[in-house]
C-alpha cells in the first residue's frame, strides 16, 4: 500500500499530540508544520494564520477574559470562566500561558549580539595593587573535585565544599528556568532617543523576576504588522498579524526599576531600533508598534562569590579532619564534674581550628562557669531602653567568656534583635580592647540600610562606612546613609586603602562582602602582606613579631535570611589564616535572627540551601540541648541557679519581650513557635478597643469564615477569591471610616500574586474613590521585617485538592508555618484572617488559631454571625491567654466595665451607625458587568460612600 500523502512537512517541535501512523506498515507519519514565509533580506517574518470561527483561538480568546478581569477595566472576574472550580478535570490549572510557537521560536534563532557595556564597574586588580603590595598575597585556593564517595544529600563536615558547591548550582539551575518563565512576548515598549526603552515588567514589584540596576536583560524588537478585517469567504471578517523579527539581539543593560510602577527602563548598544516599517500592502504607519521579545537572563555573578569562597573554607575543615584523624579528642558533656572539664579553652588554636568552631560547634568550645553572675550589669548603655535579656546578651559577648564558637542571638518578631546588635556594636568599639574594626552584615541593603541608620547617631562618616556594590543605585540609598558611602565617578566605590583600613565598622551585605574578598581585604591576606614585609625587613624578629588581625569582630543581622553558603562570604573575610601562630586574640562572631520567620528566597523550594546557617546551628547539640535554651522549658527561660552549677556558659541569648503585638495576636505564634514563652510589653495596643466588629471576648483578632471559591488566574499569576477580597476591602473601609486608624496604618497581605494584584485593582478603584490608597497591600514575604497597625490576611484557597500542590509549589499559608508566622506578627493592635475554615484546620497551626478564636468567640461564621465562645480546661489555652483572662477577671473583680482590649461603651454604641460586612457563602451566583459596580446582593447597605 502506498503511504497516503500527508498535508503537514514536519512534526512540530516539542509537540504532544499523537503520533499518527502508516496503516499498512506502521511507521510514524511525519507530523505538520505551518511553512513560513521566506525572509526578507532584513527582517525574519512568522505568521499567525488568522483564526477562524471554529478555531481554537477564539476559545483562548474566551478563556483569556478572566485575566482582563483582573488587569483590565471590569470591576470583578465572573466566577464561572474556564480557569475556575467549575473547570472540567481535564484542564491544568498550573499550565503556562499559551504563547505562539511562531513568538517563543524567535528567541531560538541566532542574530548578531550586541553587549551594552556595563558604566559601574570596580577595577579590583588595579585598586589592590595601588594598595598592598601584591608579591607577598597568597595564591587563591583552587576548588578540589568531588571523590565517588560524594553523597549531594549528606552535608557531612568532609564533604563540606562539594555539598553545597552542588545545591548552588541546582538552585542556579533553577533560578535560570524561573527566570525564563517570566520571558514577554511582542511586549510593547516605549523610546525617545531608540537607545533607552521602558516597558511594564507583571510582578517587579514582588520581585518577580528580581532585578538589579546594571543587569543584563536580552531584547529582539518584533514588528507586528496587523492586517485589516477583509471579507472573507463565508462572508466574515478576519484579523491577523504578521510578527517580523529584525535579527538583531539587543543584551541591554538595565538603567532605572520604578517598582512601584512595574517598571523597567534598559539602555542598548547596536543598530538604531526601528521604530516603523510599513507593510507590503502599504497600510498607514499607525497601525506598525515598537514591540519586543524580553528575555531576563540570570546574572551568574550572583552565585559566584558563595563558590569562590567554598574552596578556603573547605581547606580548613579539611586539615581539622586530618587532624582528629590522628588525635583522639576528649569532648566533656555539661554534666561532667569540674575536673573533666579543667582543660576546656585553655588554648584553644592548639585543639581546633576557629573555622570549625564557628560551623561546628562542639561542647569542646565553650567555657565552664562554676559560680553565679552578678545580679547587675556593669557597662553603661549607650541605649537606656534595653532590657534584662539583651543587656545579658551584651555582657556575655564584651565579656567574652562563653568560648570560641558564635553567639546566637534568637529574636522572635518585635523582640529588638536589631536594636540589640546596634548596641553591641558601639559597646564593642568603644569599650572593648581587643576589637577595633566590625564588619557589619545584613542579607538585603534595605536591613543594612537600617544599620547604618541607627549607628549614625555614634559614629562619623569617617568612623563607619557603608560599602555598596558599584552598580547600586543611588535612588535606592537613603539620604541619610548616602555620606557614610564613597563615590568615584558618579558611582558607588571603595574608598582608598588608609580610609578603609580606618573604619571602625563596615556596614554591608553579605554578598557584597565580597568585594574586600576580590581586592584581597580579607585578614588573611593582610596578615600575610604584614608578615611578609616583616619578614622581608626585619627577617631576625619576625617570630617574635605579634601581628594584630584587622577585623576583630562579625556581627550578622537578619541571619536567618541568609543561605549558609552566603553568610561565608564574611566569615572567610574575618577568619584567621590557616597558619597563624600566636594571634592575641581571635574574632567575635555573632548572629541575631529568627528561625521561625521566612528564610532565604529560592526557587527550589525543597533545596537544603533554605536552612541558614542561624538554623543549622541552633539545631546542634551546644546550642539545642542546654539547660538554658528555649525549647527545653516550654516557658520563659529559667534564671540560673546554684543547684544548676557548674554549667557551660550559653553562647546564646533568647530575646523573650515582644514590644510590637497586643497579647491577645501574640498568643498564638508565641504558643505554637516559640515554646510559650514571649511576653508582651507593647504599649497602646488597646487603640482599637472600640472598633464595632471585633466579636466574644472583644480582643483585637477576629477570624472570619469565608467560603467563596477561588479562581485561577490563567495568565500565570496564581490564585484570586473575588468573595475574600471584597471582605478585606471591606473591613479596611470599615476600620478607616472609624477614624480609628489612618489608611497607611493598614495592611492586606496574600500569598497569590493574582489576589494581591485583584486587592490593589479594588480597593485603589473607583468604589473606594481613592481614599484607600495607603493600604498597604502585597505577597506575605515582602512584609517580613516591617510592621502595621492592623493585619488583615487573606488565605485565598478555597479547594482542597489543590492545597499539597500549594506546598509542592511553595504557594499559599496552609503548611508554610514560617510564612504563618510572618503574616501573623506584623500586627501591633488589630489581627483579621479570613479563610475557609475547613481548609485552615487541617494545618495544625493554623488549627491552633482557629481553636483560640473559637473558644473566645473571636470568630465569625460564613453566613456573617458570630459565633459564640466557651469554656475550657486552662491545659489547653496559652500563657498569654491565661494572662488576659486573668486581668478581665481582677477588673471584674474592681466593678470595672471596660476588659483588656475591648471599649468602655455598650454594644449598642459600638453599633450604632456601622455595617455589617457583605455574605459571600452564595457568591457564585454573582455577576459584575465591565466598568459597573453592583451593590451588595444580599441588600446589605453599601460600604463604598465616603
Amino acid at each position: 500500500m502506498d503511504q497516503p500523502q500527508t498535508i503537514f512537512r514536519r512534526q512540530v517541535k516539542g509537540s504532544s499530540a499523537l503520533v499518527f501512523r502508516h496503516p499498512g506498515t506502521g511507521e510514524p507519519i511525519a507530523l505538520p508544520s505551518v511553512p513560513t514565509p521566506k525572509p526578507s533580506r532584513t527582517l525574519a517574518p512568522l505568521l499567525i494564520h488568522p483564526p477562524t470561527k471554529n478555531s481554537r483561538a477564539s476559545s483562548q480568546s474566551s478563556s483569556l477574559k478572566a485575566v482582563k478581569k483582573i488587569n483590565g477595566s471590569t470591576s470583578a472576574p465572573k466566577q464561572s470562566v474556564a480557569v475556575s472550580g467549575r473547570a472540567s478535570p481535564e484542564l491544568d490549572v498550573y499550565a503556562r500561558p499559551f504563547v505562539p510557537e511562531s513568538l517563543t521560536s524567535i528567541n531560538t534563532l541566532r542574530g548578531p549580539d550586541f553587549e551594552t557595556p556595563s558604566t559601574n564597574q570596580l577595577d579590583f586588580r588595579a585598586y589592590t595593587e595601588r594598595s598592598i603590595p601584591s608579591q607577598f598575597l597568597p595564591s587563591p585556593i583552587q576548588p578540589t573535585a568531588p571523590d565517588f564517595s560524594f553523597d549531594p544529600e549528606a552535608g557531612t563536615q568532609a564533604q563540606y565544599e562539594h555539598y553545597f558547591e552542588y545545591h548552588i548550582k541546582a538552585e542556579l539551575e533553577a533560578q535560570q528556568r524561573q527566570n525564563a518563565s517570566y520571558a514577554l512576548y511582542a511586549h510593547g515598549g516605549d523610546t525617545t532617543d531608540l537607545h533607552v526603552v521602558s516597558f511594564k515588567v507583571p510582578g517587579l514589584q514582588e520581585n518577580s523576576p528580581y532585578l538589579e540596576v546594571d543587569d543584563v536583560v536580552q531584547l529582539r524588537q518584533i514588528h507586528e504588522d496587523i492586517h485589516i478585517p477583509q471579507t472573507s469567504g463565508s462572508g466574515g471578517s478576519r484579523v491577523y498579524s504578521t510578527f517580523q523579527w529584525t535579527g538583531v539581539i539587543y543584551n541591554a543593560r538595565v538603567f532605572s526599576i520604578q517598582r512601584k510602577t512595574e517598571t523597567l527602563v534598559v539602555r542598548l548598544s547596536g543598530p538604531r531600533l526601528q521604530p516603523q516599517v510599513v507593510g507590503s500592502d502599504k497600510r498607514p504607519v499607525g497601525f506598525h508598534r515598537l514591540k519586543f521579545n524580553v528575555q531576563f537572563p540570570l546574572p551568574e555573578g550572583r552565585f559566584l562569590p558563595m563558590l569562590h569562597v567554598l574552596p578556603a573554607i573547605s581547606q580548613a575543615l579539611r586539615e581539622i579532619v586530618h587532624t582528629n584523624e590522628r588525635q583522639i579528642m576528649t569532648v566533656p558533656t555539661a554534666s561532667s564534674n569540674v575536673s573533666d572539664v579543667s582543660s576546656f579553652s585553655k588554648d584553644p588554636l592548639q585543639t581546633h581550628h576557629w573555622i570549625r568552631s564557628m560551623l561546628f560547634p562542639e561542647e569542646v568550645d565553650s567555657k565552664l562557669q562554676t559560680s553565679l553572675n552578678n545580679l547587675s550589669f556593669s557597662r553603661l548603655l549607650f541605649d537606656s531602653e534595653l532590657n534584662w535579656e539583651q543587656q545579658k546578651a551584651i555582657e556575655s559577648i564584651g565579656g567574652q567568656n562563653y568560648g570560641t564558637l558564635p553567639f546566637l542571638i534568637s529574636g522572635p518578631p518585635g523582640t529588638g534583635k536589631t536594636k540589640t546588635l546596634v548596641e553591641l556594636a558601639i559597646q564593642l568599639v568603644k569599650n572593648v580592647d581587643n576589637v577595633a574594626h566590625i564588619l557589619f552584615c545584613a542579607p538585603s541593603d534595605p536591613a543594612a540600610d537600617i544599620l547604618v541608620r541607627r549607628l549614625a547617631s555614634h559614629f562619623n562618616p569617617t568612623q563607619m562606612f557603608r560599602l555598596n556594590r558599584p552598580s547600586r543605585a543611588f535612588t535606592e540609598v537613603p539620604d541619610t546613609v548616602l555620606p557614610f558611602c564613597h563615590v568615584s565617578d558618579n558611582a558607588l566605590s571603595l574608598p582608598p586603602f588608609n580610609k578603609l583600613m580606618a573604619f571602625n565598622i563596615v556596614v554591608t551585605t553579605c554578598r557584597d562582602a565580597s568585594l574586600l574578598i576580590r581586592t584581597r581585604m580579607t585578614n588573611s591576606d593582610l596578615y600575610a602582606v604584614e608578615h611578609g614585609l616583616v619578614t622581608a625587613i626585619h627577617p631576625d624578629e619576625a617570630e617574635s613579631f605579634h601581628i594584630k588581625l584587622h577585623w576583630t569582630a562579625l556581627l550578622v543581622d537578619e541571619a536567618a535570611q541568609a543561605m549558609e553558603p552566603e553568610a561565608l562570604i564574611p566569615l572567610f573575610i574575618v577568619s584567621p589564616p590557616l597558619d597563624s601562630v600566636q594571634l592575641p586574640s581571635t574574632p567575635l562572631f555573632v548572629m541575631a535572627g529568627d528561625d521561625h520567620q521566612l528564610g532565604p528566597r529560592l526557587s527550589l523550594h525543597s533545596s537544603p540551601l533554605k536552612d541558614s546557617l542561624f538554623a543549622r546551628l541552633f539545631a546542634r547539640p551546644v546550642y539545642a540541648e542546654h539547660p538554658l535554651a528555649r525549647a527545653k522549658s516550654g516557658k520563659a527561660p529559667p534564671i540560673l541557679n546554684q543547684s544548676m552549677l557548674p554549667i557551660l556558659r550559653p553562647a546564646f541569648a533568647n530575646l523573650i519581650r515582644n514590644y510590637r503585638s497586643h497579647p491577645a495576636i501574640l498568643a498564638v505564634p508565641s504558643s505554637v513557635f516559640y515554646n510559650d514563652t514571649l511576653l508582651a510589653e507593647a504599649p497602646g495596643t488597646d487603640r482599637l478597643a472600640s472598633w464595632s466588629q471585633w466579636r466574644g471576648k472583644q480582643w483585637p483578632v477576629l477570624f472570619r469564615n469565608n467560603i467563596s471559591p477561588d479562581d485561577m488566574d490563567s495568565d500565570g499569576g496564581g490564585w484570586f477569591n473575588v468573595g475574600e477580597a471584597r471582605l478585606a476591602c471591606w473591613y479596611a473601609a470599615s476600620l478607616v471610616r472609624s477614624k480609628l486608624v489612618e489608611p497607611k496604618e493598614v495592611c492586606i497581605m496574600s500569598p497569590f500574586k493574582a489576589q494581591v494584584q485583584y486587592l490593589r485593582k479594588t480597593m485603589r478603584g473607583k468604589d473606594y474613590g481613592g481614599v484607600l490608597w495607603d493600604v498597604d497591600i502585597g505577597p506575605t514575604e515582602i512584609f517580613q521585617g516591617l510592621e502595621r497597625g492592623v493585619v488583615i490576611i487573606c488565605t485565598t484557597r478555597s479547594r482542597e485538592k489543590y492545597v499539597e500542590k500549594d506546598k509542592e509549589l511553595g504557594w499559599g499559608l496552609v503548611g508554610m508555618p514560617n510564612k504563618m508566622n510572618v503574616a501573623l506578627t506584623r500586627a501591633k493592635y488589630g489581627l483579621i484572617v479570613i479563610g475557609k475554615k475547613d481548609i485552615l484546620l487541617q494545618d495544625p497551626d493554623w488549627k491552633a488559631l482557629l481553636d483560640f478564636c473559637e473558644r473566645n468567640g473571636l470568630m465569625i461564621n460564613e453566613n456573617g454571625l458570630g459565633e459564640p465562645g466557651y469554656d475550657t480546661d486552662d491545659s489547653v489555652r496559652t500563657t498569654l491567654e491565661k494572662g488576659l483572662l486573668d486581668k478581665e477577671d481582677e477588673q471584674k473583680e474592681r466593678k470595672v466595665t471596660r476588659a483588656l482590649g475591648a471599649g468602655s461603651q455598650s454594644n449598642g454604641m459600638w453599633t450604632s451607625g456601622m455595617q455589617e460586612p457583605p455574605n459571600v457563602e452564595e457568591y457564585d451566583d454573582v455577576v459584575y458587568d465591565e466598568g459597573e459596580y453592583n451593590e451588595d446582593p444580599y441588600d446589605t447597605p453599601s460600604v463604598h460612600t465616603w
